[in-house]
């Protein structure tokens, strides 16, 4: 039986949206600036997101978001052991599967967000002078390609629970998600994470003081 929120609930889920969205940006634009996912935000913007969800499709949603979030943080932790993800990137996965978790869109954020990532890591990369070898051999900020995924569809699952037939369902609903995600995406790497990859790659090549020749010297040979 579908769930049929009161006016309370509408109002506490668009508020509650409202907030995780805006906290999943601050997560990403924390990430930009410092390659760090920040844990305060990021729990912020997973309970936000949940109790959005909740207060619009009812509390039935929980066992299925609790179960995504818990795989999602074990998958967070693997790939930290073995080097690939930082162990921040734990809390970033767990707050997707929090807010992805118990619906259909789970596995189009996570291929949005695949292909999200390739594109950033490419942009990241060409940002900062990488050959084309070694596009792939840097760090890159990992939230923006998550949130870019994750906020329009989230965006999406909260409007169609509130208003039903204000967004159409089909490929019209997945087209118009992912075309949101890319803005998001190229807005947030072309206001944030190129300009400061080209800050970090003249600060790194720029020669300072008896060692500045050797330190320009091995970032070329790292290229």
């Amino acid at each position: 039986m579908p769930h049929d929120p009161g006016i309370l609930a509408l109002v506490l889920g668009a508020g509650s949206a409202l907030l995780a969205l805006v906290a999943m940006i601050r997560v990403a634009c924390i990430d930009i600036r410092s390659l760090e996912i920040d844990p305060v935000w990021t729990a912020f913007a997973a309970g936000a997101g949940l109790g959005a969800v909740v207060a619009v499709q009812g509390p039935g949603v929980l066992p299925a978001a609790a179960w995504t979030a818990l795989i999602g943080t074990a998958a967070g932790w693997l790939a930290g052991r073995t080097g690939r993800l930082g162990q921040g990137d734990i809390g970033l996965f767990a707050m997707v599967g929090l807010v992805a978790g118990g619906t259909g869109i789970l596995m189009p954020v996570l291929a949005l967000s695949i292909a999200f990532g390739i594109a950033a890591c490419l942009a990241y990369g060409l940002a900062r002078g990488k050959r084309l070898r070694r596009l792939f051999r840097h760090m890159v900020p990992v939230a923006t390609p998550v949130v870019a995924a994750l906020a329009p569809a989230f965006a999406w699952r909260v409007t169609t629970s509130l208003r039903p037939g204000l967004v159409p369902d089909g490929a019209w609903s997945a087209a118009a998600v992912a075309l949101a995600g890319s803005v998001v995406l190229a807005g947030m790497l072309a206001a944030g994470a190129l300009p400061m990859a080209v800050r970090r790659r003249a600060v790194v090549t720029k020669p300072c003081g008896p060692r500045g020749r050797a330190n320009q010297q091995r970032e070329e040979t790292s290229r």
